[in-house]
C-alpha cells in the first residue's frame, strides 16, 4: 500500500499486520485483541455505549465479545469479498453486504449499531475493500460534496451505504481526475481527516 509519510504510518502498519498474520477468527484471545487494539487506536472501542451490556465484574471481551464473533460466520463474509481490489459500482452491494452483517452481530453483542468500528474492523482485514466510516469524515465527505443528490441501496445499513457512494463519488469524480490515480481508501481517509 501507497501511504505518504505521517503520524500514523508506523500504527497503522501495525494494525494491518496483525491482521494479515492472523486473518481469521477461531481463536478468542486473537479476536478479543484485534477488536480491542483497532477499536481503541480509532475511537470506536466496542465497549463504548454498550451501556447495560456489560456486566460489572466481567471480561466483557471474554465473556461475549470474542465468544459471539468467533461463532458468526465472519470470516465467510470476509471471504466472499477477498477478491475485491477495488470498490466498484458493480462490487459495492457486496461490501455493503458484508458491512451490514457486521454491523448486524456488533449489534447483537452490544445493543447498539457499531457502524464506524465494522468499517475500520473490516477496513483492517481487506484494505481495498472498505472504506473508514466516522463521524469525521462523513461530515467533511458531505461538505466537500455539498448540494450533490445520490442515490444508494436502502437495503444495507443506510449512514454507511450513503457514505460509500459518496467516498466512490468523490474518488472518481473529484480525486481522480485531479490525477490522483487508483486513490486507496486509507488515502481517502487522510485526505477527510486532515491527517
Amino acid at each position: 500500500m501507497d501511504t505518504k509519510t505521517n503520524t500514523w504510518n508506523f500504527g497503522n502498519r501495525v494494525l494491518y499486520q496483525m491482521c494479515e498474520q492472523h486473518p481469521l477468527h477461531n481463536d478468542e484471545d486473537v479476536i478479543a485483541g484485534k477488536i480491542w487494539l483497532i477499536g481503541r487506536a480509532y475511537s470506536a472501542a466496542i465497549e463504548r455505549k454498550a451501556g447495560d451490556n456489560i456486566v460489572e465484574g466481567e471480561n466483557f471481551y471474554a465473556a461475549k465479545v470474542a465468544p459471539m464473533i468467533r461463532a458468526s460466520d465472519l470470516d465467510g463474509w470476509i471471504k466472499s469479498v477477498r477478491h475485491i481490489e477495488r470498490v466498484t459500482v458493480d462490487n459495492v452491494e457486496q461490501v455493503l453486504s458484508v458491512h451490514k452483517n457486521f454491523t448486524d452481530l456488533l449489534k447483537d453483542i452490544t445493543g447498539i449499531e457499531k457502524r464506524s468500528l465494522a468499517s475500520k474492523y473490516l477496513h483492517f482485514h481487506l484494505p481495498n475493500a472498505f472504506f473508514i466510516f466516522d463521524s469525521v469524515a462523513n461530515k467533511e465527505l458531505r461538505k466537500r460534496l455539498k448540494g450533490r443528490r445520490f442515490k444508494y441501496p436502502k437495503e444495507y445499513d443506510d449512514a454507511y451505504a450513503a457514505f460509500v457512494v459518496r467516498c466512490l463519488e468523490f474518488r472518481n469524480t473529484v480525486l481522480e481526475r485531479t490525477g490522483k490515480r487508483n486513490t486507496h481508501p486509507r488515502e481517502l481517509d487522510k485526505l477527510l481527516l486532515g491527517y
